[in-house]
């Protein structure tokens, strides 16, 4: 049989001691005290360390919920904050479209017109419509595609609409897909990175005028490609 604890034979040892006490011999009240002590100093448990332990998990606990409002605050500003940056870039690089600052649309187009250009083969364009969360908005477009050639421009019509209760401006980023083909879609009038304001109630239809430039026929990359998608997403701006 393994050796007992030294804390469990003293525990033993001492109830053993007290059951033991007759009445007519008690123990001696110093004897006595030293018993309970000893009783009172073996026992397993400690309020005091329990209670350290709840209040390290409590602590904890409201360092992570600090944290995750922190994370969800954060993402929120970002994506607003990111619209001007995305605007830049896609000026820049003419991701999406976007004209670049070398050679406008209207260039574009009277040099392929000064070269002669035809096309033959058909693009179906389709357009799609978002909004983000806490955005009170109904945005969708108003036609569902449209047929163009390239060396083609085109017109459509997004309608947007304040469902809430008070004025609410906001703000769209777009994208176009699949990504290699954005760089010949040209938007020649656009309503995205511009703030529209919407009072109550207020339902207004925005035009997309675009432009595909007729080197996406030859381009190889853009064989198969016969779909191109737009679409766009709305930001609710801040009261400040």
């Amino acid at each position: 049989m393994p050796p007992l604890p030294l804390a469990r034979l003293h525990h033993g040892l001492s109830l053993s001691l007290l059951r033991g006490r007759s009445p007519h011999h008690p123990w001696p009240p110093a004897a006595d005290a030293f018993l309970r002590r000893g009783l009172a100093s073996s026992s397993p448990s400690s309020s005091a360390a329990a209670a350290a332990a709840a209040a390290g998990r409590e602590k904890s606990s409201r360092r992570t919920m600090a944290y995750l409002i922190g994370v969800a605050a954060a993402m929120v500003g970002a994506s607003y904050a990111a619209v001007p940056l995305y605007r830049r870039f896609c000026q820049a690089t003419g991701y999406g479209g976007t004209v670049q600052r070398r050679e406008s649309v209207e260039d574009k187009i009277s040099r392929h017109a000064r070269d002669g250009t035809t096309t033959s083969r058909e693009i179906i364009v389709q357009f799609n419509a978002d909004v983000a969360d806490g955005m009170p908005w109904k945005f969708i477009p108003t036609q569902r595609e449209v047929k163009v050639k390239p060396g083609e421009s085109a017109l459509a019509f997004y309608t947007a609409e304040n469902r809430s209760s008070a004025p609410i401006t906001g703000v769209s980023t777009y994208n176009v897909a699949p990504m290699k083909a954005a760089i010949y879609f040209n938007k020649i009038q656009c309503f995205c990175f511009e703030e529209q304001t919407l009072l109550p109630g207020e339902k207004i239809d925005m035009p997309v005028f675009f432009y595909i430039d007729p080197e996406f026929e030859t381009d190889p990359k853009m064989e198969g490609v016969n779909n191109i998608v737009l679409s766009y997403t709305f930001f609710k701006v801040n009261d400040s």
